[in-house]
C-alpha cells in the first residue's frame, strides 16, 4: 500500500522543519547572550554591572529566528508543493511551527549550558570569572512562530493567481 502524496508531504515540512529549526537553535544557543561575574566568598557569583537585557536579548532573538524560520518553511511548502495546498496544509504548518519552536528552545538552552558550563561547583576557587546563560520561558513568543506561518502561507494563497481560469456561466 502507498503512502498517500499528502500524507509524505506533511511528513517531509515535519522533518524538514525540525532539523532546520534545531540547527538555527544550536548556533542560537551559542550566540546568546550571557552573564559574566566573578565567584565571591560564601560561594556568591558577583555579577557585571554590563550585563544588562540578557534576557531580553535572548526573548527577542528566539522571537525573530523562530518567526523567520517559520516564514521561510510555510513559503517554501507553498511553493515547492502546490498539490498540497489547502487549510489542511495551513494548519499543519502551524504545528510543526509549534513542535519546531520547541525543538529550537531545547537545542539552543543545551548548546549554551555547553558553551557556558562552570564545571564542578565545588572546585571554583574565589576570583575565578564565569559566564552563565539564564533560562528562557517565552510566553507568548510561542505564538509567533506558528502566527507567521500561518499568516505567510494564507497570503501566498491570496495573491497566487489561479493557474485555469474557471468557466463563466454565461458561456
Amino acid at each position: 500500500m502507498a503512502i498517500p502524496r499528502t500524507v509524505g508531504t506533511a511528513a517531509g515540512v515535519a522533518a524538514v522543519s525540525l532539523l532546520v529549526y534545531s540547527a538555527v537553535g544550536a548556533l542560537w544557543g551559542l550566540l546568546r547572550p550571557a552573564y559574566t561575574g566573578t565567584f565571591a566568598e560564601g560561594g556568591q557569583v558577583v555579577i557585571d554591572s554590563a550585563a544588562a537585557n540578557v534576557e531580553f536579548v535572548s526573548f527577542g532573538s528566539f522571537v525573530a529566528a523562530t518567526g523567520l524560520l517559520a516564514v521561510i518553511v510555510s513559503l517554501s511548502t507553498y511553493l515547492l508543493s502546490p498539490a498540497t495546498r489547502g487549510p489542511g496544509m495551513l494548519w499543519w504548518l502551524m504545528a510543526v511551527a509549534v513542535f519546531s519552536a520547541f525543538s529550537f528552545l531545547q537545542v539552543g538552552t543545551v548548546s549554551a549550558g555547553l558553551l557556558h558550563d562552570i564545571g564542578d561547583p565545588h572546585l571554583l576557587s574565589e576570583g575565578d570569572r564565569l559566564s552563565m546563560v539564564p533560562g528562557l520561558d517565552p510566553g507568548v513568543g510561542w505564538l509567533v512562530a506558528p502566527f507567521l506561518a500561518a499568516l505567510a502561507y494564507w497570503c501566498s494563497a491570496l495573491v497566487t493567481p489561479e493557474t485555469e481560469p474557471g468557466q463563466l456561466p454565461i458561456q
